[in-house]
């Protein structure tokens, strides 16, 4: 009958709260929420104050994230209200559990919190150690409606008559990791370094889950903390999956703002893909393409075309734009002035690969592929079975590849350009 009004009163007081200030149980005695050192290991911190309406869950938010240090099992009891210093409220469990700071640990020496999960609801409480670890006691809100207390893990871990000495099971532990820290603007090329609280058991796993062309992580994996290096100015987002062995994923993003302060570093947009890094060779999709470039104190910006098949294009300050065809190909020299002053200069190249088409196929003595004439590209034919190779290094693109060697059969073509693959295709090889 008891847990039925008990239940029934937090169901009440939880209504009441969204419209009135918080109130105490009117039983505030040791007796009522078994607090005694002698029996149960615990004691009280702070008397309820209607001021003081937060629970076991706000607490610990509080304790963590607002810099609640003051409660301790070794220090007096505190003037009501304790508000930690600011309140959270009533929270439930998953407002820490979920919010990416915390995570479940394996055992209770790496854990900072305790979650305890009963038949009448759940409890969370702070983990204290004292005496350079020789003890360890538990802060916890009662309900709430009742006081601050410290006790122990398996103690007067609440107040419910029939459960003072008998905790749940199974206790999960928990750790606050923390939100990730670092300055999230970054100026310059120089590393910087982001960090979370290390905590023994648990899995750091650190990523660029967006913006990887302008910052790449540059130490080493599974720390608590990671060192990144900006390559771009722009906007990119850290990731954090923290996790270990006895509970799941938890993620933290971090938005960083690079401003590099490189002359001449720019962006372009082409075929939908906006903010590209601009590369001193840059591979682009057919139809239009605009780029700009940046460059601090600079007034002025000229450019130049140098070389390529594309003839028709337009320079405004800092931005240039043109149309790129199959297999087309244009480069540009970029100046940055501050007034008469040569701030810095640089050369760009944009190109296209072409359409792939191979030509004749069948073929029975030779073929060509239709790329770009300007560039150089690495063949490689091969048999199905893998018995009849063909090599071809520095391919410029309509010129000739003598097959006239190769058996019949289907053979595959590769076609790579810098060491990477960019394109593969059936071929024929038929002397009929």
């Amino acid at each position: 009958m008891k847990k039925f009004f008990l239940s029934f009163l937090l169901i009440i007081n939880l209504f009441i709260s969204a419209f009135s200030q918080g109130s105490c149980w009117s039983d505030q005695s040791d007796s009522y929420w078994k607090i005694s050192e002698s029996l149960y290991g615990s004691k009280r911190l702070s008397n309820c104050h209607p001021s003081a309406y937060y629970n076991c869950h706000g607490f610990v938010i509080s304790y963590f994230e607002n810099g609640c240090t003051s409660p301790s099992w070794i220090g007096g009891q505190i003037p009501a209200p304790y508000t930690c210093p600011n309140s959270q409220g009533i929270k439930s469990a998953s407002a820490y559990q979920n919010s990416g700071k915390y995570v479940q640990v394996c055992s209770e020496t790496s854990a900072n919190i305790a979650y305890y999960k009963f038949s009448q609801g759940d409890h969370s409480a702070v983990k204290e150690a004292t005496g350079g670890g020789s003890m360890v006691k538990y802060l916890s809100k009662y309900n709430f409606d009742g006081p601050l207390v410290a006790h122990n893990l398996t103690g007067s871990w609440y107040h419910l008559t029939g459960q003072e000495n008998i905790p749940p099971s199974p206790i999960e532990f928990w750790s606050y990791i923390g939100p990730i820290s670092g300055n999230p603007n970054i100026v310059g090329l120089s590393p910087r370094t982001f960090s979370v609280n290390n905590i023994s058991g648990v899995n750091y796993s650190w990523s660029i889950s967006s913006g990887s062309n302008k910052i790449y992580i540059s130490s080493a994996s599974n720390q608590s903390t990671v060192t990144l290096s900006p390559t771009h100015s722009g906007t990119a987002t850290l990731r954090l999956n923290i996790s270990s062995a006895c509970g799941s994923v938890k993620t933290q993003h971090f938005t960083l703002n690079i401003q590099t302060n490189v002359c001449l570093e720019g962006t372009y947009n082409n075929a939908g893909n906006n903010g590209q890094n601009l590369n001193t060779v840059n591979s682009v999709s057919t139809g239009g393409v605009s780029a700009t470039v940046t460059c601090p104190n600079a007034t002025s910006f000229t450019w130049q075309k140098t070389s390529g098949t594309i003839n028709g294009w337009i320079a405004s300050g800092a931005t240039v734009s043109f149309t790129m065809t199959s297999g087309g190909s244009i480069s540009f020299t970029v100046t940055a002035k501050n007034g008469s002053t040569t701030l810095a200069t640089r050369s760009v190249t944009f190109y296209n690969f072409g359409s792939f088409m191979v030509y004749p196929n069948p073929s029975a003595t030779s073929l060509s592929v239709d790329l770009n004439e300007d560039l150089e590209f690495g063949l490689f034919i091969e048999s199905l079975d893998g018995s009849a190779k063909r090599e071809v290094s520095k391919y410029r693109g309509g010129s000739s590849i003598d097959i006239s060697d190769l058996k019949d059969g289907d053979y595959v073509l590769s076609i790579s350009f810098e060491g990477k693959l960019i394109h593969r295709q059936r071929v024929i090889v038929s002397k009929n």
